[in-house]
């Protein structure tokens, strides 16, 4: 069973990670959906802040998951996390179905649609599997691995960040 929960645990972490960086490099992008949700009129440099801290709020989140699995309450924030995903995955349905949901910035071109349901429905039961208690030798950190797991955050983070850059640079291939 520790498996299951830290495996959760990591592929949430890693997710979180790769969205934060890629939202982080299409600032822009995401803020423009942050506006469907939030309308703050006469206020739109706020919007960019509202999308930055998200996306740092990600990073943080997926950065402290992976490096310090023994803290039980950072996996419940993951469960509020991975909650606010579904809901504003069902919201975005209802309310701005087929718009670009920019979860995964430029990396993703997805968009608020049944499947999107689906699969922040399956991060939010993946973070609900996460909470489950594992034993305390499984998740027993030296600081080296610690040190080590916010390398590893880093280099997803540096990567996803990076391939977003890059992928915004690329017009979107129009349907025929």
């Amino acid at each position: 069973m520790d498996v299951l929960v830290l495996g959760a645990k990591a592929a949430l972490a890693v997710m979180l990670l790769v969205a934060g960086g890629a939202k982080l490099a299409d600032l822009t992008g995401f803020a423009a959906v942050v506006r469907l949700f939030i309308p703050l009129r006469g206020l739109a440099p706020a919007y960019k802040y509202l999308a930055t801290t998200v996306a740092v709020a990600e990073v943080i989140l997926g950065g402290a998951s992976l490096s310090f699995p023994a803290v039980e309450w950072i996996n419940l924030v993951v469960l509020a996390a991975g909650c606010a995903f579904a809901a504003v995955s069902v919201l975005g349905f209802a309310r701005h179905r087929g718009k670009s949901c920019r979860c995964f910035g430029a990396l993703s071109r997805r968009t608020f649609d049944v499947p999107g349901i689906v699969r922040s429905a399956l991060i939010a039961a993946f973070a609900g599997v996460a909470t489950v208690g594992v034993s305390g030798s499984a998740v027993r950190l030296g600081a080296a691995a610690q040190i080590l797991l916010l390398a590893a955050a880093v280099l997803v983070l540096a990567v996803s960040f990076t391939a977003a850059k890059a992928l915004a640079t690329v017009p979107q291939a129009r349907s025929r």
